[in-house]
């Protein structure tokens, strides 16, 4: 890859065409350095339908990411275009990047899926802000789904197949999705009022799914130095090593997902502790207190609303209800 391999790429005559060279022909993706008619720097992954995205496209800023038809066959490609000439030496290394990423895949749908995950990394660091470490809310949220991961899905399915569900770092609505099954994890304050805030009308939408289940987990700050006391770093180490354990070949997933929601391993959080209270299970089912896109008047959207936990205690289910539908 040379220092602009953008150079020597001239706009193509059509609007719907693009004019583009191959990245390396010692990676098996087909990787493209493109121009498009308005004289767009764009990377360009050929791919099937079969490996189409399956979450919701990043959104970055100063960069389009969307999918497009390739040829006649059902082709497709997946196109991170610049918006911004003037960023386009950190577009350029945010395509080095992912295509450093994507060589390790081991099948084509691992390329794309590794190419979002990558993507959602640099769209969680251009946020903006001088401190790129997470917040504690954003530490609590990520530990809950941690835990979730390490308790129930690496001990009840495929190591693959439990690190590819967790699309709560990719935008997804549902933080894990293992087939026809969702899981919402949610971690909470202890000592706050008993409720838990809900993000969208889809969060706990169960259309389009058979089982749906919410994963609530006390976190209270704790002092440093004792034996229930615990942060950021320790938990994800520790799901880092069980992966490991299981299927090193599952850990750049890990990673990526990790960086994603905007974990970097460089960052130090052993000044924020955490305590883990009580945990429970919820089945999510027709009358399960919620909002719903299906319940809201049209032109309604994007609602964010909290749910007393007392309420839903009719829906504590076991944990054995849900290895049952995962088996």
């Amino acid at each position: 890859m040379n220092n602009d391999p953008w150079k020597d790429l001239k706009p193509p005559n059509a609007a719907d065409a693009i004019n583009a060279k191959r990245v390396d022909v010692n990676i098996p993706w087909d990787f493209f350095w493109a121009r498009s008619v308005d004289h767009k720097c764009l990377l360009v992954l050929r791919h099937s339908e079969k490996s189409s995205p399956r979450s919701r496209l990043p959104k970055l800023k100063g960069v389009d990411v969307f999918e497009s038809e390739y040829g006649p066959g059902g082709g497709r490609m997946l196109v991170l275009k610049l918006a911004d000439s003037a960023h386009r030496d950190i577009f350029h290394r945010l395509c080095k990047d992912i295509v450093e990423s994507v060589s390790r895949a081991a099948s084509e749908i691992e390329a794309v899926e590794v190419t979002l995950a990558r993507t959602w990394r640099w769209h969680h660091l251009l946020r903006g802000g001088s401190d790129l470490r997470l917040t504690p809310e954003e530490q609590k949220g990520l530990i809950g789904e941690l835990l979730f991961l390490e308790r129930y899905l690496l001990e009840e399915i495929q190591t693959l197949d439990a690190v590819s569900s967790w699309c709560g770092p990719l935008d997804s609505p549902k933080d894990f999705e293992v087939g026809r099954v969702s899981i919402e994890a949610k971690a909470r304050r202890g000592a706050s009022k008993p409720y838990i805030s809900i993000n969208s009308e889809y969060q706990l939408d169960n259309s389009g799914t058979d089982h749906l289940f919410l994963f609530v987990v006390e976190l209270d700050k704790s002092p440093a130095k004792t034996k229930e006391g615990f942060n950021l770093n320790d938990v994800s180490t520790r799901v880092r090593n069980k992966i490991e354990s299981l299927d090193s070949g599952v850990l750049n997933r890990y990673e990526d997902l990790l960086a994603a929601r905007g974990f970097r391993w460089e960052d130090d959080y052993s000044d924020y502790y955490w305590a883990e209270g009580l945990n429970h299970l919820y089945q999510v089912t027709d009358d399960f207190p919620r909002i719903t896109a299906s319940k809201l008047q049209s032109g309604v959207l994007n609602v964010k609303y909290s749910i007393l936990l007392t309420e839903c205690e009719p829906f504590i289910t076991e944990d054995g209800k849900l290895k049952e539908v995962l088996g």
